[in-house]
């Protein structure tokens, strides 16, 4: 025994469902937008503050000696062990 639907009765069986999973299921798909605009916004934020402690470079005083990190070519005292700005070990 087979079974013929023409392409209207499919897509509504296929809306209906879909209505009811909606209905059903609205606090996951709520909570799905939430984290997604939580994780878009919150990475833009993080990547604002990130930069902008990146960008803090050292400006040395007239005549005081320092050296440039060969990681990330920042301005840093010749003192340092560690460049402030991208944190790596300095040789």
């Amino acid at each position: 025994m087979y079974f013929n639907f023409s392409g209207c009765l499919i897509f509504l069986l296929i809306f209906l469902i879909t209505l009811y999973l909606l209905k059903e299921l609205w606090w996951l798909i709520v909570g799905i937008a939430v984290i997604i605009t939580v994780a878009y916004w919150g990475r833009r934020i993080y990547m604002l503050l990130y930069e902008k402690e990146k960008n803090k470079e050292y400006t040395p005083e007239m005549g005081e000696v320092f050296k440039i990190c060969p990681y990330c070519n920042s301005k840093i005292k010749v003192t340092e062990i560690k460049c402030p700005v991208c944190k790596r070990e300095l040789n």
